[in-house]
């Protein structure tokens, strides 16, 4: 359960870290790499997420929402990184289909525990 919040914290601070770097001096922190490197990041909470919500409740409805979430990440950083402008709006939804799968996830995980 505490692995879609970990993650729903992650995705809010990705949203707000070049924001947050340029006002803390630390721009230059804003390269390709540490794009990739919080992408990851976000890929291996969504992935942990996916595995302990697929233990609890066997949704293949849930799985293919972080699958396609996941998956969509992926896409949106490689268009981002090929120069299409495809990427945000990728980017955009497979942040929604993980958002989703996270809020499914926890309900199916309550309801599993009731």
């Amino acid at each position: 359960m505490w692995a879609s919040g970990a993650c729903a914290v992650h995705c809010l601070l990705v949203a707000w870290a070049p924001n947050l770097l340029v006002a803390l001096g630390l721009a230059t922190m804003a390269t390709h790499e540490v794009e990739w490197g919080l992408t990851l990041l976000a890929f291996g909470f969504a992935s942990w997420a996916l595995v302990v919500g697929w233990r609890r409740h066997r949704s293949w409805a849930i799985a293919a929402a972080f699958a396609a979430g996941l998956a969509g990440l992926l896409a949106a950083r490689w268009l981002e990184e090929t120069g299409r402008e495809a990427g945000a709006a990728v980017a955009i939804l497979a942040g929604c289909a993980l958002a989703i799968a996270h809020m499914a996830n926890a309900r199916a995980h309550r309801l599993a525990n009731q």
